[in-house]
């Protein structure tokens, strides 16, 4: 099992495929086998995809600690030393779109180009654990909140009623191996604090920002919708595209369409 000491954890991660480095990150408090669904057998046709579990998520180590996004990047920045990857691609979905930017403001010679998805800069008012979440978790329990939760915020209506086989098959992998929740709390206050706000004109790489079209719903004060078109104005040259009718999990609801941006905006970047 591969398995990387970095400083007081191990950091579990997998590589599969040639080319261009491609690490992908997830949203807050998922391991790296979501990935494995649809986004390796595409990108790894071509490129060296690296997937890799959070601390405090996976098969990673669970240290006991305040986490916070540059703690996430300087994780992933000692795996990608560690696979000897000079420049590499980041997509970041959600919370991984944080640590992508962090990634990309403080190694700025290491990332080749970004994509964040569905994901933001900072919460302004929202900071700690936002009061919807804590009630929610304590009504619903921690693992009902996140069975409803995901099926609520990432997909619409219609294609979990067209599709329960996909939604169902997602859950099964997003919640298979899902970590104590003392640990989900510590990615939610990591996600809370992050803030790029005041630095995202200093991103140079080319930065694709991907969000879904119907990606609205909050449990902070800023939607997903929102947020991106922050970081759209925010980031020098960077391309916005909206994926019509889709929420937050497009890579699992339309991984086409979802691709298909993606490798466009790389061919030119």
């Amino acid at each position: 099992m591969p398995l990387l000491p970095v400083n007081d954890t191990e950091l579990y991660y997998e590589v599969h495929g040639r080319g261009t480095p491609l690490l992908f990150l997830s949203e807050t408090h998922c391991d790296g086998e979501v990935w494995k669904i649809h986004q390796v057998p595409e990108f790894a046709r071509d490129h060296q995809v690296i997937t890799m579990d959070y601390r405090g998520t996976g098969q990673s180590g669970k240290p006991s600690v305040p986490y916070t996004t540059r703690m996430f990047a300087e994780d992933a920045m000692a795996l990608l030393d560690h696979l000897g990857a000079g420049e590499a691609i980041v997509c970041g979905h959600s919370m991984g779109g944080r640590v992508a930017q962090v990634m990309a403001l403080d190694h700025p010679a290491r990332i080749k180009a970004l994509v964040l998805a569905s994901t933001g800069a900072a919460y302004p008012h929202t900071k700690g654990i936002p009061l919807k979440i804590a009630t929610e978790m304590v009504e619903w329990g921690y693992e009902r909140y996140v069975r409803d939760h995901s099926i609520l915020v990432g997909f619409t209506e219609e294609f979990a009623e067209r599709h329960p086989d996909r939604v169902e098959n997602y859950l099964r992998v997003r919640m298979a191996n899902m970590g104590p929740v003392e640990f989900y709390f510590r990615h939610l206050l990591a996600r809370q604090g992050h803030d790029t706000s005041g630095r995202l004109g200093d991103i140079r790489c080319p930065t694709l920002i991907l969000v879904g079209e119907d990606d609205r719903n909050v449990t902070s004060d800023l939607s997903h919708r929102t947020s991106s078109e922050t970081l759209e104005k925010g980031i020098p040259g960077a391309r916005l595209v909206v994926l019509s009718g889709e929420r937050h999990s497009y890579f699992f609801a339309n991984p086409d369409a979802a691709h298909a941006a993606m490798r466009d905006f790389l061919q030119r970047a």
